[in-house]
């Protein structure tokens, strides 16, 4: 089932001008907004009470209240635990099968949310060399941002995670120039949106990577992806997200063509000159046990 900020971005385009003010209002403040009462709602949007009406009844609902209820239960569904969804999982004698099926359809869902215009918009932002680009995450979600600046660093100069113990620094640092990626999913994290909410309003371009549901950092962000987060276990999935994150690098390539390759080479060589094991063969060691001195 489309959750309604999915809906409203469907009908966009077939809204008109009046019905096109609530939907930004909707989309800029999701979902509070909608959770206003209709006089709350029109005024806010410049437009009259029966506008919103139309705009909701154009959505599929049939009447404001249904519109409410729906946006009630994704709140619902926005702040629901492994332990809430522990009985919800569906177990099998095939837990392999049942997580191929699970990740397949999580790779298809994830590539039907993640918008093609914001994607591209996202890439631009990550491949321009007068910018700098800094990634940061929460509990869980930080292992996709540090996966993204681990690739990314290879391929271009300006590329740093943040973990939690950098950002209060680097407030002062940011300038309008600077691009901050953000990995926030379900249950989301008030440090990471706090942190990432100050960033854009100094001027930071923001990417947000979130789930269908809406990080509450969504109405601060430049560019919005969205990922699915089905799994088969009770804990949220973060396939999904590495999907759209290899996706971002295919794209980040394709921008720079050859122009890495110099980096990429450099960059091998001053691991080797460092007596480290070449990137990708970190699980080699010494012989007879010897220790590198």
């Amino acid at each position: 089932m489309l959750t309604v900020a999915e809906k409203v971005r469907g009908a966009m385009s077939d809204l008109h001008r009046a019905e096109r003010a609530v939907a930004r209002i909707l989309l800029a403040d999701y979902p509070v907004a909608g959770l206003q009462t209709v006089a709350k709602l029109a005024a806010q949007a410049g437009v009259s009470g029966p506008t919103v009406l139309r705009l909701t009844e154009r959505l599929g609902f049939g009447s404001y209240s249904a519109f409410q209820q729906s946006l009630r239960d994704e709140l619902q569904q926005r702040m629901q635990s492994p332990l809430d969804q522990y009985d919800l999982v569906t177990t099998s004698d095939d837990a392999l099968g049942r997580a191929e099926r699970t990740f397949a359809q999580v790779i298809s869902r994830t590539f039907a949310l993640l918008d093609p215009k914001e994607f591209e918009q996202a890439v631009d932002l990550l491949v321009s060399p007068r910018r700098r680009i800094f990634a940061t995450g929460g509990r869980f979600t930080s292992l996709i941002a540090r996966s993204l600046t681990l690739h990314l660093e290879i391929l271009r100069p300006g590329v740093q995670f943040l973990g939690v113990e950098d950002r209060t620094s680097m407030l002062t640092d940011f300038t309008s120039r600077d691009v901050l990626f953000v990995a926030d999913l379900r249950r989301y994290q008030a440090s990471t949106i706090t942190f990432g909410t100050e960033a854009a309003r100094r001027g930071v371009h923001l990417i947000l990577l979130t789930d269908r549901w809406l990080s509450p950092l969504a109405s601060e962000a430049e560019v919005v992806l969205q990922v699915a987060l089905d799994a088969p276990s009770p804990f949220d999935s973060l396939v999904g997200a590495s999907a759209a994150v290899e996706a971002l690098l295919g794209g980040v390539v394709d921008k720079l063509g050859d122009a890495p390759k110099q980096r990429m080479k450099d960059y091998d060589t001053a691991w080797r000159a460092r007596d480290f094991p070449e990137p990708g063969r970190a699980g080699e060691q010494e012989e007879d046990g010897d220790e590198q001195k």
